[in-house]
């Protein structure tokens, strides 16, 4: 949009001092005094559903909790032999440093097999029974491991 000269003759009231602009259209506009209503009523708007957090959608059980503690003490392991395999590098150990390496890669592997077979396999099943619960069905009756728990 291109900027209004002060200096151009059509922006110039007739009595006034050069260079002052002229008011503008929104201001001849007819003003709605304090207090009065719309036109038209104010459309309300449809009530947003309430957003579900991650942790609401991954299901959680005492097995599922206990199996992931198991999952962090193995990384916690591994990060400690990856400390001591380091180290022993640093001061030229090959014995604690390939100690410390296998150790280490033992501990990522369980971890990585415990999240992807157990965990994953519990945390399906939990899923499965929420959603025959919703549905009103009764649940399988075991709780994931293969155990009744009735």
């Amino acid at each position: 949009m291109a900027h209004r000269s002060a200096l151009n003759e059509r922006y110039q009231k007739q009595n006034a001092h050069a260079g002052s602009t002229r008011k503008s259209a929104s201001s001849a506009k007819p003003k709605r005094e304090a207090g009065t209503h719309a036109s038209a009523p104010a459309k309300k708007a449809p009530e947003k559903k309430k957003k579900s957090s991650w942790s609401e959608m991954v299901p959680t059980t005492p097995e599922i909790k206990k199996w992931r503690r198991v999952w962090y003490v193995l990384l916690a392991v591994a990060l400690v032999a990856f400390g001591i395999a380091y180290w022993g590098q640093r001061i030229g150990n090959t014995l604690m440093s390939g100690i410390g390496f296998v150790v280490e890669l033992i501990a990522v592997g369980v971890a990585i097999a415990i999240d992807l077979i157990i965990i994953r396999r519990l945390r399906t099943q939990e899923i499965k029974d929420r959603a025959a619960a919703k549905k009103g069905k009764p649940g399988s009756g075991k709780n994931g491991s293969g155990k009744d728990v009735s």
